[in-house]
């Protein structure tokens, strides 16, 4: 089915294992002395945490350190699929219409471009992008007032989706890149995609649950992770295939696929500390189309991963937004 878009061209660490060895495992950040970590285990898991900022654990070495220091005026980060860049959004002081946006390097910490941002209905300030694929777009999700906003990275607009079939978005819908800068959004009960120049959305899956959002694909474009109840479920880029792959006595939240789609961070043990604060626990899993026990309490499934930094004996706790890179 073929949606009509209204549009506006205006504008870990040691990671305590509980995986059994083989042949393609290597040895873990510990040397021969830990328990072997998958060799194809690799990249920098990000995540905010209160008041430290957000947080970079080094999957290989199992080194944490500070990615981004705590910013109490910070609406969001995003980082390129090559961690070369890093974008972030935030208040501006004495200005309560716009925010302002930064596209700086990893390594230096040098500006490539800093815009101001002022929502073109009048919307919140509160908003942050996500860069696209190749690095030359960026993308502010959904919100109440503004749909979703395609941005280059000096601010000019390329494209505003206000509404589908003259429906507009609300703040419970989310919106993300696939390959080939084509856009993958929820809006009420449906997973749509968009392709540049982004005037028509075709349906990817109707999701007649009560409760579902989170939706994550694999850099490869191909696989959809998606929140269904408490519970993670992974999918084809299609819709099909839906497959439970989480499970517990309490509730996942979110996960995102490693570089390389052959895992996942799932957001464990969610929750609420509040009318709108929550905090997880971070757990990866193989993204194999398997179930995985990832209880708190309960044993844990064989090949389920804590997230415990070196040097540390507590899985580590996320309560914002969450990257692989």
């Amino acid at each position: 089915m073929i949606y009509n878009i209204r549009s506006l061209a205006k504008f870990v660490c040691i990671l305590f294992l509980m995986l059994s060895c083989s042949k393609d495992e290597a040895p873990g950040p510990d040397g021969d002395n830990g328990t072997p970590l998958p060799a194809d285990l690799e990249g920098l898991l990000l995540y905010d945490w209160v008041d430290e900022g957000v947080l970079a654990v080094d999957v290989k070495t199992g080194r944490k350190s500070v990615f981004i220091t705590d910013d109490v005026r910070a609406n969001g980060f995003d980082v390129s699929r090559d961690g070369k860049l890093r974008l972030t959004s935030g208040d501006i002081q004495g200005n309560y219409d716009a925010s302002r946006y930064t596209l700086s390097n990893t390594a230096d910490g040098s500006i490539v471009s800093q815009f101001t941002f002022y929502p073109p209905n009048g919307g919140t300030k509160y908003n942050h992008g996500k860069l696209s694929p190749d690095n030359t777009l960026i993308m502010i999700p959904p919100t109440f007032e503004e749909g979703i906003i395609v941005l280059d990275t000096e601010g000019k607009p390329v494209v505003h989706i206000e509404a589908i079939n003259n429906a507009p978005f609300d703040h419970n819908d989310v919106a993300e890149w696939l390959p080939g800068n084509a856009l993958l959004f929820t809006h009420g009960d449906y997973i749509l995609k968009a392709s540049p120049p982004y005037t028509q959305a075709t349906l990817v899956k109707e999701m007649n649950y009560e409760s579902w959002g989170a939706i994550s694909p694999s850099q490869d474009g191909q696989r959809v992770a998606v929140r269904i109840d408490k519970h993670i479920y992974l999918m084809d880029i299609d819709g099909s295939n839906l497959t439970q792959v989480t499970e517990s006595n309490f509730q996942e939240n979110m996960a995102v696929f490693s570089p390389n789609g052959k895992y996942l961070l799932v957001g464990t043990h969610y929750r609420r500390t509040g009318v709108f604060g929550a905090i997880w626990e971070l757990k990866i899993i193989p993204a194999d189309g398997k179930a995985y026990n990832v209880d708190p309490i309960t044993p844990n499934t064989a090949g389920v991963i804590p997230v415990i930094p070196i040097g540390e004996d507590r899985i580590e706790t996320g309560d914002g937004i969450m990257l692989w890179r």
